[in-house]
C-alpha cells in the first residue's frame, strides 16, 4: 500500500491531478473511511517518517501510511447555475461605471487605507463593545434621517424620539464588519413595547444554569434603563420574564434626583458578579459636581438589581458611563459637560476615575480621550460617547464622529447643523495595566485610518452577506427569526452597487463560489481597491424570486491575499451568505 500512496502523491504533487479535478479524497484505514476536501496540488506531503500530511479546508491531519488500506480521489463535475456564458455576463459589467466617491449616505468617501468610520452604508452612535470568543460585537444608537409617514426625509429634521432600534455589527479582524441589522427594541414593533426610545445600548453575557445568555441594556430616552435577553449576541431579543418595564427608573432607590437615567455600562467581574453604571446630567448651578452618576450590583439573573444604587461623583459629569477592570483596579470613565472649560478633564472630553472596589469610592485621575470633533477629518464637534474594550491583547476605544454627515452635506439638502447623524469609529488606546492608567489619546492620534487589520479574512467559511469593509450604494435588511439561526441581515445591491472586503486570504486557492441569493441580476467578484475593478474570479447570474443557492466555477483561480470586490449590475440582488471552495 505504501507504493500506491506514494504513486498517488507523486501524481498529485507533479500536477497530474489538478486543483480543479481533485475535489475530495477518501482514506480507508482500519475498516473505516474518512473524507477530506482537497483543492490544492500541495495539499498532501509525504514525510520522512512514513506519515502523510494532509492540508484541508478544516485544517491539517497526519496519517500513518502503514495503516492506510486505500486512498481514493473523487472528481465530481462542478455544475454552474449560470444561464448565460461568462462572455455574456462580462459584457454587462464592461458597460458599467463604478463609482467610488460619496453620494447621499450610501457611502463615505475613503480609500482602502481608511477604516474609520466602521460603516459607510448607515449611521450608528453611542457605541459599546462586547467580546464573545474571537469576535468583537458593537451595539449602537440608530441615528438616521427622520422620515415622514410617506417615507420621505423631512428637510433639516432629526428626532431622538424616533430612535427605537439598535444597530449591531461584529468583526474578528476589526476592518471587515458584519452588519447584524437595525433591530427593533422600543415601541410597538419592539420587544420592549413599554419603552418609547432606545439610546446608548450596552451588552453583557453570562452562563446561567449551563446556558450562555446575552443581555442588551438600553436607555429609554433619559428616563430609565431597560434590558432584553437573547441566546446569541445578535438576538433575537425578548423581554425578560421577571420584568414588564424598566430595570432602573426614578422610582429605584437613590435615583429620584438623577437628571438623566441613561447611558448604561456593565462590568462582569472576575468572580462572576456583575455591576451596572448609569446616569448623568447637571444643572447650571453646580456643573462641576453634579453627583448624577450611579452604580449598583446586578442580580445573578442579570435582569434585576441587588442593593441600592451608589452615587459616583465625577467632576463635570455629563453622560456616557464606561467601566473597565485593569490591574485589579476599577476604572470608571465618562464624558464631561461643556461647562468644564479649562478645568480637568476639559469640555466634552472623556475623563476617568479609579477605585479598589467596583462600587467605589472613586478618585479622579484625568483626561484619557479628547473630543474627536477637533480632528480635521471627523466632521465637527458635538457630544462625545465612548467605550474602552480589550481585544486580542490590545485596548481599543470606540467613539462616534460626524464624518459621514459631513461627507453628505454637499449633495443632500436635508443635512444641516440641526441634523444629528453620527458614525462609529475605532482607535487603539494605550492602557498601563500595571499602574491602572489610561494614556491620553489626543486629536493627533484619532485618525481616519483607524486600526490595522489583525488577521486575514477567511473566504472558505459561510460568510454573512452583509459583511464589508467598504461599500457604495449598499443597504442592509434585517429579518427576525424565532432562533439565532434564522435571524439574519442581507446586503441589498442594485445596478452599480459594490462592496469590498480587506485582505482576503486565498491560501488554498478556490475552484468555485456559492451564495444564497434572491433577485435578478449579475454578480462580479474581482480583486480590487474600491472603485477599481481588478482580476475577475467570479461571474454569476441571479434569477430567483426566493432565496436559493447559486454555484459557479471560478473564472480564474484566486491566489494569495487581496482586497475582494463584489459588484452587481443589471438588476436588484440580495445576498444572504456566500463562500468560496
Amino acid at each position: 500500500m505504501k507504493k500506491t500512496v506514494s504513486l498517488l502523491l507523486t501524481l498529485l504533487l507533479c500536477g497530474a491531478l489538478s486543483a480543479q479535478q481533485a475535489r475530495s479524497l477518501s482514506v480507508w484505514s482500519g475498516g473505516a473511511s474518512r473524507d477530506y476536501a482537497v483543492y490544492e496540488t500541495d495539499s498532501m506531503a509525504f514525510r520522512g517518517d512514513g506519515s502523510m500530511l494532509l492540508y484541508t479546508l478544516e485544517g491539517r491531519d497526519t496519517l500513518n501510511t502503514a495503516l492506510v488500506d486505500s486512498v481514493t480521489f473523487s472528481y465530481p463535475e462542478l455544475k454552474s447555475t449560470n444561464t448565460r456564458t461568462n462572455e455574456e455576463i462580462k459584457a454587462d459589467f464592461d458597460a458599467l461605471t463604478i463609482t467610488s466617491g460619496a453620494k447621499a449616505y450610501k457611502s463615505v468617501s475613503r480609500t482602502a487605507e481608511y477604516h474609520n468610520p466602521l460603516m459607510g452604508h448607515k449611521f450608528g452612535a453611542d457605541p459599546f463593545g462586547m467580546v464573545v470568543g474571537d469576535r468583537m460585537y458593537i451595539y449602537m444608537t440608530d441615528d438616521h434621517l427622520y422620515r415622514s409617514t410617506d417615507g420621505q426625509p423631512i428637510t433639516g429634521a432629526f428626532d431622538y424620539s424616533d430612535c427605537k432600534n439598535v444597530n449591531i455589527i461584529s468583526s474578528d479582524d476589526l476592518v471587515n464588519w458584519t452588519d447584524h441589522g437595525t433591530q427593533p427594541v422600543a415601541g410597538s414593533a419592539g420587544p420592549a413595547s413599554w419603552a418609547s426610545q432606545m439610546w446608548a445600548p450596552c451588552a453583557a453575557h453570562k452562563t446561567i444554569m449551563g446556558q450562555e445568555q446575552f443581555f442588551l441594556y438600553f436607555s429609554n430616552s433619559n428616563n430609565g434603563i431597560g434590558v432584553l435577553v437573547a441566546d446569541s449576541p445578535y438576538g433575537p431579543w425578548k423581554q425578560p420574564s421577571n420584568l414588564s418595564g424598566p430595570l432602573i427608573s426614578r422610582s429605584s432607590p437613590n435615583c429620584g434626583d438623577v437628571p438623566s437615567i441613561y447611558d448604561p455600562a456593565v462590568l462582569m467581574d472576575d468572580d462572576g458578579k456583575a455591576y451596572i453604571y448609569f446616569g448623568g446630567g447637571f444643572n447650571d448651578d453646580n456643573p462641576s459636581d453634579p453627583g448624577s452618576a450611579r452604580c449598583v450590583k446586578l442580580g445573578t439573573n442579570m435582569t434585576s438589581i441587588s442593593g441600592t444604587p451608589v452615587q459616583i461623583k465625577p467632576p463635570y459629569m455629563f453622560e456616557d458611563s464606561g467601566i473597565n477592570k485593569v490591574g485589579g483596579k476599577y476604572l470608571y470613565s465618562y464624558c464631561s459637560n461643556f461647562k468644564a472649560g479649562g478645568n480637568a478633564p476639559g469640555s466634552g472630553n472623556i475623563g476617568y476615575m479609579v477605585s479598589d472596589n467596583p462600587l467605589g469610592p472613586y478618585t479622579f485621575v484625568g483626561n484619557c480621550f479628547d473630543n474627536p470633533g477637533g480632528a480635521s477629518w471627523a466632521g465637527g464637534g458635538g457630544n462625545n460617547h465612548h467605550a474602552i474594550i480589550e481585544f486580542q491583547g490590545k485596548y481599543y476605544i470606540l467613539y462616534h464622529t460626524r464624518t459621514l454627515k459631513s461627507a453628505m452635506r454637499s449633495s443632500n439638502p436635508d443635512i444641516n447643523d440641526n441634523v444629528e447623524l453620527r458614525s462609529t469609529c475605532l482607535s487603539e488606546i494605550k492602557v498601563d495595566e500595571k499602574n491602572a492608567r489610561i494614556e491620553q489619546l489626543t486629536n493627533s492620534g484619532i485618525t481616519q485610518k483607524g486600526v490595522s487589520q489583525i488577521r486575514n479574512f477567511d473566504p472558505y467559511r459561510e460568510v454573512p452577506g452583509a459583511t464589508m469593509a467598504w461599500e457604495w450604494n449598499v443597504t442592509t435588511e434585517f429579518t427576525k427569526g424565532s432562533t439565532p439561526k434564522n435571524t439574519y441581515c442581507v446586503a441589498h445591491m442594485k445596478e452599480g452597487s459594490w462592496m469590498a472586503l480587506s485582505d482576503v486570504d486565498f491560501k488554498r486557492g478556490a475552484v468555485g463560489f456559492s451564495a444564497t441569493v434572491t433577485g435578478k441580476g449579475s454578480i462580479k467578484i474581482c480583486s480590487t481597491n474600491p472603485g477599481r475593478a481588478g482580476a475577475v474570479y467570479v461571474l454569476a447570474d441571479v434569477d430567483s424570486k426566493t432565496y436559493s443557492t447559486i454555484t459557479v466555477p471560478v473564472v480564474q483561480k484566486p491566489e494569495g491575499v487581496m482586497h475582494l470586490m463584489f459588484i452587481v449590475t443589471t438588476g436588484d440582488v440580495r445576498i444572504k451568505s456566500w463562500n468560496f471552495f
